[in-house]
Formats: C-alpha cells, structure tokens, sequence
C-alpha cells in the first residue's frame, strides 16, 4: 500500500511540472512591478475564441525521468525474478506515455483574440487567456507593460 501511495505522489509531482503560466490580465510578472506602464482607451470591435498553446519541451526531459521513476517502481512493486524486469519495462514504457500525453494537455489553454480600436483611430488586434469576458461595443483599456499589450475593463 505504502509503494502505490508513494508512486502517487510522484506521479501527480511529475504532471504539475507541466503546469504553464500563460500571462493573465490579472496576474502582472515581477519584471512589470513598480514599472510605469501605458494605458489607452478603447472600443472593442470583435472577440473570438482561440486555444493557446505553450511552448513544449522538445528535450523530452519529463517523460524519460517519469519513465525512470515508473520502471524502478514496477520492478519493485511487481513480480518477482525475471517477471520484475518485465514489469519494469512495461511500467516505465506506460509512465513515459502518459506524463507526455499530461503534458501535451496541460500546454493548451484557452483564450481570446481581441480586436479593439482605439479612440485615436488604430485597430489592433490583442491576444491574451479568456479570464476576463468582452462582447463588441465594450469600452476597454489597453494596458502596455514589459510583459506587453493586455485588454482590461
């Protein structure tokens, strides 16, 4: 019991190092704290709906330490002599699957494409993570910082 309870936590360790930051309007960096920052008026012309997609980490790092863990792992909790191998095998190969498949998942987030134009007459177009609902019409803030351009109410 003690040796599953064990691979849970290193399973679940393992995912959350695939958790991505993906810049809400709320959350500022540290880099933009105590900065001076611009704002402008706006008027928002269109939304829609996009996914965004973090930038993965093409080492393959995650999934060959997962695989590590669940082959040490299965060969130690499963089967004895040569079946432990086997079990081993199996369960590092199975491990590495799933935390690259987790990973894949938790790099999409989804967003907003925000087409505003401003009272000066420019038309730009913002992208940025849905946490904050707009509909066309809506007089917003462009807000420009280090991290860069996002729509606020």
């Amino acid at each position: 019991m003690f040796k599953i309870i064990v691979s849970l936590v290193l399973a679940s360790m393992l995912s959350a190092c695939a958790g991505v930051d993906f810049g809400s309007p709320n959350t500022y960096q540290r880099g933009d704290v105590r900065h001076a920052g611009t704002m402008e008026e706006a008027t928002v012309v269109r939304t829609r709906v996009i996914t965004i997609e973090a930038g993965s980490d093409n080492s393959g790092l995650t999934s060959l330490i997962s695989a590590g863990v669940g082959a040490f792992l299965g060969s130690r909790t499963i089967g004895n002599g040569t079946g432990r191998y086997i079990a081993g095998a199996l369960t590092g190969a199975a491990s590495g699957i799933v935390s690259q498949k987790v990973s894949q998942v938790l790099s999409h987030h989804a967003g907003l494409e925000i087409i505003v134009r401003t009272n000066a007459g420019r038309t730009l177009v913002v992208t940025q993570p849905d946490d904050q609902q707009f509909a066309p019409g809506d007089h917003v803030l462009l807000v420009s910082s280090n991290s860069g351009l996002r729509v606020t109410h």
